[in-house]
């Protein structure tokens, strides 16, 4: 049997409203082995990761000197690569601090590792609006992508901006793997913060001023109720108390 870790870098989960914990307990249902790197947070985020260490669960802290040395989007895949280098499995399926992998796709996991293939495509659903709908345009209209490299072999990396894996991968489990990305259906308080932040301090572009103005995040500022169709089965079990707090 292949073995598998789950990957995670984070920073100021709790002042941006990431699902942090729910990705982190996610991850242990399913892996043998998860590595969570904390870069920096200031807010109460170090503290939270540690209530949730245990035999197989292991916090990474990186000061916020390290962050701010490393310039540009690279920045989120450096520090997912520190996060898979530490670990000890055959395979390594990472998360982001906002998304959380479906119940329904583990079986599907394990049997594509044990097909000793060296990575795997999956799917993204990127809800947008509220916890209840979900984007549905054409590629070059998506925010970020649903077809994704997250499950590879150890020895592949995360590029540029943390999006993916550096591995060829096979789409035979595509379907099957599902990541549930509730990026942008935050509390909607901290969406612009969040937003500037990302793109000011981490992408070094100017934020996107159809920002400006606006008291709260606007999703209609960017999509129309005809790029979204409804979701229609159920949230992965481990974000349903998240999701009753959200837009």
């Amino acid at each position: 049997m292949k073995t598998l870790g789950g990957t995670l870098m984070v920073r100021n989960a709790i002042q941006y409203d990431y699902c942090v914990e729910e990705a982190i307990n996610c991850l242990k249902e399913f892996c043998d082995e998860i590595v969570v790197v904390n870069v920096g947070s200031d807010d109460g985020t170090a503290e939270l990761l540690w209530n949730l260490v245990d035999v197989k669960t292991t916090v990474i802290e990186l000061s916020k000197k390290e962050w701010d040395d490393f310039k540009g989007r690279e920045k989120l895949a450096h520090f997912t690569n520190v996060a898979i280098g530490c670990l000890s499995t055959d395979y390594n399926i990472n998360l982001q601090a906002d998304e959380i992998i479906s119940e329904k796709s583990f079986l599907a996991i394990r049997e594509a590792i044990n097909t000793a293939g060296e990575a795997f495509y999956v799917t993204r659903k990127n809800l947008w609006k509220d916890c209840y709908h979900e984007l549905n345009v054409p590629h070059e209209r998506k925010p970020c992508s649903t077809e994704i490299i997250r499950l590879a072999k150890t020895n592949y990396k995360s590029v540029g901006d943390g999006e993916s894996l550096e591995a060829p991968a096979s789409t035979e489990f595509m379907k099957e793997i599902v990541i549930w990305h509730y990026g942008f259906v935050r509390k909607k308080e901290v969406m612009i913060a969040k937003i500037k932040n990302m793109q000011t301090n981490v992408f070094e572009i100017d934020y996107d001023k159809k920002m400006d103005g606006m008291e709260v995040f606007d999703w209609s500022a960017w999509f129309s109720e005809e790029d979204l169709k409804l979701i229609t089965e159920p949230h992965p079990i481990f974000i349903k108390e998240w999701v009753k707090n959200r837009p």
